[in-house]
Formats: structure tokens, C-alpha cells, sequence
């Protein structure tokens, strides 16, 4: 990663290995993967990117032995291996943006239109970079064909936009197309942590005091219910996956997604009972897939769990809040929101999805995510800045400062959350309402 005279952001520098190869190495493996695009095998679903590209790994591995002793070539077996991989890796695979999403630095890449002109832009730990990596016209059509397969979902003028998960890659890829697009096939790839987050992994990076940790899994052990707010990119997931890991064994869990991003089979690996139901795309809406609303409506009946939302965002808020309210929603109920503070969450979940402000008595509290530049440098940071719970004593024409009670706060000089009056002299509502429940 280099640091640029001429720009804010910095260079990210990729140098894969096939770069470095000699003219007997490329020749070879062109000739092969010529080979390899014609070849047709019976009974083979290339829709499965991990059996297909096992297959093709061995098929050209095959390919490479026959070529090399046609041609005089000495293959070393590391050079048989690697070079079956980079086949692998250019038929079935991503080619070089596998390099870049290997990189477990890297959060975030995109690929803006038109390509050829555009390099790859990266996001590495909150640091947005360009790279010395451009793709090619055909290189966007074949991998948006390949997502089309394995999703099997449409794509085109009617329906130009693609979204859809990469679990071998652990990517959550988004594509959008002509007419959306004005300069021809955009995409964006989002990484998933390799294992889930944690409060302690969490701590670790900054984002929470050890304090902070302490309080959120004290309120999940309460049976708290939670809303994450924050913008776009300022880590509501990780810290709502977080959360989940702090809601005890013996509870079952139920999560509703429209885009899998929750860590449900290594929580399930880990011990906890969880079931997982996914709901329709907010963006795609096609009539496959199940409204929230249903989706939830489900949930409720499937008995007394823990109820994780993955984004609270439409008229399902209503369904939630009456089982809130009436206390269907089971032990505790989390979720993230889009807004960056309590006042914003309060004015769209009120005013814009019209839950009764009596309903809205419901919510715990609310915690807020934010990328920070801290110290007002360039590079942002993801942080929770504030914790509120939600006071009782209010009517329908209290304002936002009335219904919310900060118990933490960010402080950016010490660039971490401190704990306010309410909570250092335990007058804090919502943690009363725990203790009287544990007697």
C-alpha cells in the first residue's frame, strides 16, 4: 500500500503470482484454459462453484500433464498444483479478484463503469484505496453470467439488479446493469468476518470500551430488546452478531433476513439453537420470495425464541411492535436500523412507518453507530457513540430528548463510550427493570 502525492486516498499494489510467470508457463496455461472453455463434461452443475471448480482443478491438472510433455515442458509438481489453480481460478473462479478478496484486510471492493477505465477500488480497514487492478468487458460479462447461474435469479434490462451471496468467498456480491447503470455492469463486493464477532473482537478493534461489552451482554442476559442504529458501513451487523453471542444457550433464536450477513451456522456450531428464515429482497421484490411481514407473522408462530431482524425497514415494524407490545415477540427481540441518531430512529419508525408512539415503549434502548474520523483524521473508524434507553414517563407529544436517556456517550478525546450520571448513580430505568425481574 502506497501513500500518493497527487491523491488523498492510497495505492493498493496486487502482484499475483501468474504476473511473474515466464513465456513457457503462460503459453502453457493459455493453451489449456482454451481447451478447458470448450470442454463440455455430462453430468456436471456448474451452478455449485466448489464442485465445479474441484472439477475443473482436476480436469486441467489432467490437461496440464498432457500439454507439458506434448510441448517438452518440465512441470514441477508445485508448478502442476499451482498452475491447476490458476486455471481453476480464471474459469470457474473470480480471476484476480480473488487475490483482492483473500486479503483479510479488505472489507470492501468495487468495480464502478465503465471498467476498463475505472481500477478496482478497495476499502482497507476504513481506508478507501484505488488499485493497480482493471477488468476487462468480458471478465464482467462472464462473472455476471456465472452469478446468474449459481443465484438463479434474473438479470437484465427488466431486472438490472443482481444480489446475491458468495459463501465459499464469504461475499455478499450486488450488481447492477444497463439501463441502471449508465456505463454498462457495476459491482460491489462486501465482506463477511471470517469468524463472527465477538464483544471481546470488538473491544480489540476499538469500537467498544471493555465497560461498554460488559452492559450489552448484561442487557441481552436481561432479555433487553435492542434496535442497532447507524449508517450504511458503520458496522450495525457485526455488533448485532456480536449481540447474538450474548443471548444465553438455553433461549432459541430466530433470526429474518433479506440478505444473509448473520453468522448463523457457526452459531449453531458454537451450541446455539437457531433457525435462520429469509425474507424478500427490499430492492428485488419478486414474488418467489416471502414480504417480511409474512415472514415474521411465521416467526411468531414457530414459539417463545429470541427475535433477530436483520434490518427493520418497512411495514413488518408494525407486526413487530404489536408483538412487542403484547409480548408474543418471545424473550428479546434485536435488530439493526438505518439512522444515526435516537432522534432519527424515533421520527421513521413513528412518523414514516407509523408504529404508535405507545407502541414504541416497547424498545429497551438504542445503540448508535458511527464511523468516526477520529482526531479529524482521514481514515474513518467504527465506533458505537451512544447507548439510550427508552424512558417510560412520556406521552405522544414528548420530543426525542423526553422519550431517550443516554446511560453512554461517545468521548472523542478519550476516543471511547463513558458512562453518564444515570448510569454511575443507578438510576437507570432500564436496568432497574432487569433487577426487579431477577428479584
Amino acid at each position: 500500500i502506497y501513500e500518493m502525492t497527487d491523491r488523498p486516498e492510497k495505492l493498493y499494489m496486487a502482484i499475483p503470482l501468474e504476473y511473474n510467470l515466464g513465456h513457457d508457463g503462460l503459453g502453457l496455461i493459455e493453451r489449456v484454459r482454451k481447451k478447458l472453455i470448450r470442454f463440455r463434461p455430462e453430468n456436471m452443475n456448474f451452478a455449485d462453484p466448489v464442485n465445479s471448480r474441484e472439477y475443473i482443478y482436476r480436469i486441467g491438472k489432467q490437461m496440464l500433464e498432457e500439454d507439458a510433455k506434448l510441448h517438452g515442458i518440465d512441470l514441477t509438481p508445485f508448478e502442476t498444483m499451482a498452475y491447476s489453480d490458476l486455471l481453476a481460478k480464471y474459469t470457474t473462479g473470480l480471476g484476480i479478484l480473488e487475490d483482492v478478496l483473500s486479503d483479510p484486510k479488505i472489507t470492501d471492493v468495487y468495480v464502478n463503469a465503465p471498467a476498463d477505465i475505472n481500477p478496482i477500488h478497495v476499502v482497507v480497514d476504513g481506508d478507501e484505496c484505488i488499485t493497480n487492478i482493471f477488468l476487462s468487458q468480458d471478465d464482467l460479462d462472464s462473472m455476471v453470467s456465472r452469478f446468474r447461474a449459481i443465484s438463479g435469479r434474473p438479470f437484465g434490462e427488466a431486472t438490472p439488479v443482481l444480489e446475491m451471496e458468495l459463501p465459499e468467498f464469504g461475499v455478499r456480491v450486488s450488481v447492477i446493469g444497463d439501463p441502471l447503470s449508465a456505463n454498462g455492469l457495476a459491482y460491489a463486493f462486501r465482506k463477511h468476518a471470517r469468524t463472527p464477532w465477538t464483544l471481546p473482537k470488538l473491544i480489540n478493534t476499538g469500537s467498544i470500551s471493555p465497560l461498554t461489552a460488559g452492559l450489552l451482554s448484561f442487557l441481552m442476559d436481561g432479555e433487553a430488546s435492542i434496535l442497532v442504529a447507524g449508517e450504511v458501513g458503520a458496522g450495525k451487523t457485526s455488533l448485532l452478531s456480536a449481540m447474538m453471542m450474548e443471548i444465553p444457550q438455553k433461549y432459541r433464536i430466530l433470526t429474518i433476513e433479506d440478505t444473509r450477513e448473520l453468522p448463523i451456522e457457526d452459531l449453531q456450531q458454537l451450541g446455539w439453537k437457531i433457525q435462520g428464515m429469509n425474507s424478500r429482497s427490499s430492492i428485488l421484490n419478486t414474488s418467489i420470495e416471502v414480504k417480511p411481514d409474512v415472514a415474521l407473522r411465521a416467526a411468531l408462530r414457530l414459539g417463545n425464541s429470541s427475535l433477530v431482524i436483520g434490518e427493520v425497514r418497512g411495514p413488518e415494524v408494525k407486526v413487530l411492535y404489536e408483538a412487542m407490545q403484547v409480548g408474543t415477540a418471545g424473550n428479546s427481540v434485536l435488530g439493526t436500523i438505518h439512522g444515526a441518531s435516537t432522534r432519527s430512529v424515533y421520527e421513521r419508525i413513528v412518523h414514516t412507518l407509523d408504529v404508535p408512539p405507545a407502541s414504541f415503549k416497547s424498545t429497551d434502548a438504542v445503540v448508535v453507530c458511527t464511523n468516526t474520523r477520529v482526531g479529524g483524521s482521514m481514515s474513518k473508524k467504527r465506533r458505537v457513540t451512544q447507548i439510550s434507553e427508552v424512558s417510560t414517563g412520556w406521552d405522544e407529544d414528548a420530543t426525542p430528548e423526553e422519550i431517550f436517556t443516554e446511560i453512554m456517550q461517545y468521548n472523542s478525546t478519550e476516543d471511547s463510550l463513558i458512562p453518564t450520571d444515570i448510569l454511575d448513580r443507578g438510576q437507570s430505568e432500564l436496568i432497574g427493570k432487569i433487577a426487579r425481574k431477577w428479584g
